[in-house]
């Protein structure tokens, strides 16, 4: 699999300038998942807010209680690098100490983890786990490292069927 790395420029509600880019490092088909770190950028105010609400990522196991094969991952904790730009990391836990008896449902979280954007799991984390109210329309760019890049332009209702009620302007 080839570096693949995905753009989200404006996914929340009420501001336009708060962005992030997922990046999948390049990796054999076969290994285990690699962690995929996240780096959004926007101005300072949003961004303080923005950080606050994705703590709460880290406690993801404690504030979803229902487990189902898409819910095999973690979140490290944000790390702020200016004021402007934080980062963190999905970690796939599919494969973790996996016996005979769980390799179908490891499988299918593999599965799960591989082929569906981490976009979409951070957007949908952000909404469940932080309460941020994302656009109703969220524009999304692959990026392969040459062309073509390929745009899409979603509705916020194919990536979370809830909304928050945060906004990060406010």
């Amino acid at each position: 699999m080839d570096e693949l790395v995905i753009k989200v420029p404006s996914p929340f509600s009420g501001v336009d300038d708060v962005g992030f880019s997922a990046r999948y490092p390049a990796q054999a088909w076969n290994e285990r998942l690699r962690d995929v770190p996240f780096i959004v950028e926007g101005p300072p105010r949003p961004m303080r807010r923005l950080v606050e609400r994705l703590s709460l990522f880290t406690a993801k196991d404690s504030l979803i209680t229902l487990r189902g094969d898409d819910e095999a991952y973690s979140w490290t904790a944000p790390v702020q690098l200016t004021d402007e730009v934080c980062v963190l990391a999905f970690r796939d836990h599919s494969l973790r100490e996996v016996n005979g008896d769980d390799d179908a449902q490891a499988g299918r979280q593999y599965i799960w983890n591989l082929v569906r954007p981490l976009a979409f799991t951070f957007l949908r984390d952000c909404v469940r786990l932080g309460g941020l109210r994302l656009a109703d329309s969220i524009a999304v760019v692959l990026d392969v490292g040459h062309p073509p890049l390929v745009g899409l332009e979603l509705k916020r209702t194919a990536i979370s069927a809830e909304n928050g009620t945060l906004l990060l302007a406010a």
